[in-house]
């Protein structure tokens, strides 16, 4: 409401579990804690994920990047998730 006028859209991205090595530690961790291989272990977390995936840093960039695109110039103020629809982990 303050800055629309000016011109300023602002919106949230909330990206869920992002592909690379800080999950991978830990899912390995947590494998290793349950006595299960990482392998079923990445399996538990992606049953919490409706589409199965996890989410790449360049899932996250093109939302940025549709967000800062004519395409996306009508939205503002809104929480944008990119995760796969995650629904408990």
């Amino acid at each position: 409401k303050e800055l629309g006028p000016h011109g300023i859209r602002v919106n949230a991205i909330l990206p869920g579990i992002i592909e690379g090595p800080r999950i991978d530690k830990v899912i390995a961790d947590r494998a290793k804690q349950l006595g299960v291989s990482n392998e079923e272990m990445t399996e538990r977390y992606l049953q919490n994920i409706s589409l199965r995936r996890m989410t790449s840093p360049y899932d996250v960039a093109a939302m940025v990047a549709f967000l800062l695109s004519d395409a996306g110039i009508n939205i503002s103020g809104q929480s944008l998730g990119v995760d796969g629809n995650v629904e408990t982990l």
